[in-house]
């Protein structure tokens, strides 16, 4: 039964509209879910996208943190081979100083972006390739307790500034089987990403609670749930949304470069562009408006989890603000 929903945010940069804007209308959703009821509020990384505005999401939650009031604002996530953990520990420590109780960090592995770009982000073909997300966490819960768990003597007693302030709750975020196991070794909360596996949910989910119990002894924290969302008054905004959403896809693949997506209605989609979008849309939820709270509540009870973080693709601010709307008012949301 979902209990608590959440925002995913990109600050996608709509059609005609600036990155300037995208970070604005970021701030402006956020405020709005505060007051809304919702339950935190968590953006993205993602480089070299001109479609997406959120690159550096422990600058954006500060700005989104000191234009709300209690919705905890997180990171959804920071990837976390693409910095140095100490880096990482001292911003994150500096959000939870001036907002404490109210800053998340979700943590990735993905590069959030192509592999030229990853390669400037990671400097070297070596930290490109390293499957070391298990170490890097440990070296970033390691400036919290410096004497405690940094396994390596030279940098055990580097202290992640503000001293004072504790590294606020870490989530896991991932779409794998090893994200699960992962998280439950570690003792960390864990996000699974719906949206980008949906077949492997239930057995990820399974296996970070079964892991969790049997490496700690108690049961797994609650499980967030990660959807995308397309929703509308009418079947027919509906399969407009759906279209913009499909060439935009397709544009991701290199397919219809310069097309406005606006007239995405217009164009004629070949056999092949066709099952390539279908099998893209098969991961969101979409529906009208009476459609969509049914199908979330079936996903949240069969996986058993009681808090969905919805994002949404749709073109238009006005859009996604009003399915953030209507969410709210189908789940009775409340703020605290």
């Amino acid at each position: 039964m979902v209990q608590r929903l959440s925002i995913l945010d990109m600050a996608p940069v709509d059609h005609g509209t600036s990155a300037k804007q995208a970070l604005i209308n970021s701030v402006k959703l956020a405020s709005k879910a505060d007051e809304l009821g919702y339950e935190r509020f968590w953006v993205t990384e993602h480089h070299n996208l001109s479609s997406v505005a959120s690159a550096s999401p422990e600058l954006l939650i500060g700005q989104i943190a000191a234009n709300t009031q209690r919705i905890r604002v997180g990171s959804g996530g920071v990837m976390l081979p693409n910095h140095s953990p100490l880096k990482v520990a001292e911003n994150f420590k500096l959000l939870q100083t001036f907002y404490p109780d109210r800053i998340d960090l979700g943590v990735g592995r993905a590069p959030g972006t192509d592999s030229k770009t990853a390669l400037a982000l990671r400097r070297s073909m070596h930290s490109l390739n390293a499957d070391d997300l298990q170490e890097l966490l440990r070296e970033l819960r390691g400036y919290d307790h410096p004497s405690d768990s940094l396994p390596d003597d030279s940098i055990a007693q580097i202290i992640a500034m503000p001293q004072d302030a504790p590294l606020p709750p870490i989530w896991i975020l991932g779409s794998s089987l090893y994200s699960a196991q992962l998280a439950a070794i570690e003792a960390a909360n864990y996000s699974f990403a719906y949206h980008f596996n949906p077949s492997g949910a239930k057995e990820a989910i399974s296996l970070y609670r079964k892991l969790y119990r049997e490496n700690h002894g108690v049961s797994a924290p609650n499980v967030i749930l990660g959807v995308s969302v397309i929703g509308g008054d009418t079947d027919k905004e509906v399969e407009y949304q759906k279209r913009i959403i499909s060439l935009k896809f397709l544009q991701s693949l290199g397919h219809f470069n310069g097309v406005d997506p606006l007239k995405a209605h217009e164009l004629r989609f070949s056999e092949a562009h066709h099952q390539a979008a279908q099998s893209f849309l098969s991961t969101i939820i979409i529906g009208t408006w009476s459609e969509l709270k049914p199908q979330l509540d079936f996903l949240a009870d069969t996986l058993g989890v009681q808090e969905l973080i919805v994002s949404t693709a749709q073109e238009g601010f006005d859009t996604r603000l009003k399915l953030y709307e209507k969410l709210a008012e189908f789940y009775n949301l409340q703020p605290n």
